[in-house]
């Protein structure tokens, strides 16, 4: 007798995400698409072999999630068949080819995952002539951004082995989400949560969402999953230097540095009281780390910054505000937003600003011995107005930035980078100057509720 699934409640965070996807207007809006350049031709057998054995391995890849009576369950079976895709289009214009690789990658983004029926996870093998780009799509209420980094880890490991012949040896055990999502129960029915609770209600008592003004306005107040694209941003050598200086100088995480210049920004840019989303990680402990899942959670940050303020104090406050963000991200940000009082609730739904740092994941990629490069991805669709994402890559600090295209051009997301930038190397260069000095060109404002 084959054995029966196993079926938990879902978290805070994946109930939360279910119901975002009701009302989307793009269910794109939570597909987490990593395209990868390849630097050397992919077996695909083995490719296809190594696939079958991630999702064997992780029993978040083999969930589907099923709603009754109010209520979300995560399905989680013993085993599930999986296919990859290989695509060979014709292109016989090679110089076409760039344009057919974005094609698809939007293609297979934005193909619809079924919570109800999975698997909701997909990879394809893109080859154009002598080109291949790997296409690993996730759906967010099953694997965060981190975790496809563990799963990314883990198919190399397993296609280096079986391009040697060899069945897939893992260094470790795979660590369960449901063991995960056992642990969260656990802690809310014992009362761990209750002073990150009474931290956060008072943290946020009075807040109000910040954003950048919007360009053209919007027929609607803007939502999650509207259209939406991305941009990439390089920040200079100069600013990169500024950062890792002044992070040492003031003992800071280069993370709470990289806030502190946002906040100067939108502070110069006409509110000085500003509350901003942060995406964290929230993974505290190694097993965590070895996690394929949707661990990561979103928090506010509120700061007030003057003119008068120094950078140094405007840097000092955001290494504070970071410390003490870190020791309450456990609790499930849906959990504290139902916790807030109506009248703050009604003013932070929907968070409009977000800074997400995802460490060195542009490093090193491989598949097998085969050299991957992260590429611009796919979406079609944005979580806020603006999801600020960045990371080391090999030749310095990149961004992507996720905006929504009914309120914002291209440029002005860029103009914001480029104020981060300078912001940055002015930092390093005099970290007592008024932060009332700074010129910036971008505008920010209170969000609408």
């Amino acid at each position: 007798m084959s054995a029966r699934p196993l079926v938990i409640p879902a978290t805070a965070q994946q109930a939360a995400r279910w119901h975002a996807l009701r009302s989307a207007r793009d269910r794109s809006v939570y597909h987490i698409t990593w395209r990868l350049g390849c630097a050397g031709r992919v077996d695909f057998d083995a490719l296809a072999a190594a696939w079958q054995a991630v999702t064997d391995r992780h029993d978040s890849l083999r969930a589907r999630f099923v709603a009754h009576d109010g209520e979300l369950d995560m399905v989680i079976h013993p085993a599930v068949d999986v296919t990859a895709r290989l695509i060979e289009p014709d292109v016989p214009d090679v110089g076409q080819a760039a344009q057919e690789f974005l094609r698809l990658a939007v293609e297979l983004h934005t193909q619809e995952f079924h919570l109800d029926a999975g698997p909701l996870a997909r990879l394809a093998l893109v080859r154009i002539g002598a080109r291949e780009e790997l296409i690993l799509t996730v759906h967010h209420i099953t694997v965060d951004g981190w975790g496809t980094t563990v799963l990314l880890n883990d198919l190399s490991t397993a296609y280096a082995s079986l391009v040697r012949g060899e069945k897939p040896v893992f260094i470790s055990d795979a660590i369960t989400f449901h063991g995960y999502a056992e642990k969260l129960r656990s802690e809310e029915e014992r009362g761990r949560w209750r002073r990150s609770l009474d931290h956060w209600r008072t943290a946020l008592d009075g807040a109000v969402l910040t954003t950048v003004a919007h360009d053209r306005e919007p027929r609607r107040p803007t939502a999650v999953g509207d259209p939406g694209r991305t941009v990439r941003y390089r920040f200079t050598a100069q600013a990169d230097s500024g950062r890792a200086a002044l992070a040492r100088e003031l003992g800071a995480t280069p993370f709470s540095v990289m806030l502190a210049a946002w906040q100067i920004v939108l502070a110069r840019g006409g509110e000085r009281e500003l509350t901003v989303g942060v995406i964290t990680v929230n993974r505290s402990t190694r097993s965590e780390q070895a996690l394929v899942g949707f661990v990561s959670n979103s928090c506010l940050v509120r700061a007030t910054v003057d003119d008068q303020a120094s950078v140094r104090e405007v840097a000092t406050a955001a290494r504070d505000a970071t410390w003490n963000l870190l020791a309450h991200q456990g609790v499930p940000f849906p959990v504290v937003h139902a916790a807030l009082p109506e009248e703050t609730r009604s003013r932070l739904t929907n968070i409009k600003l977000t800074l997400n740092y995802l460490g060195p994941i542009g490093r090193d990629l491989t598949l097998g011995d085969i050299g991957l490069t992260m590429l611009q991805g796919p979406n079609r669709a944005a979580r806020a107005d603006m999801a600020v994402a960045y990371w080391d890559g090999d030749d310095g600090t990149l961004a992507e930035i996720e905006y929504n295209t009914e309120v914002y051009e291209e440029e002005t997301v860029v103009r914001m980078m480029r104020d981060m930038d300078d912001v940055l190397v002015m930092a390093a260069a005099d970290v007592d100057r008024p932060v009332g000095g700074v010129r910036v060109l971008t505008r920010s404002a209170p969000a609408a509720r």
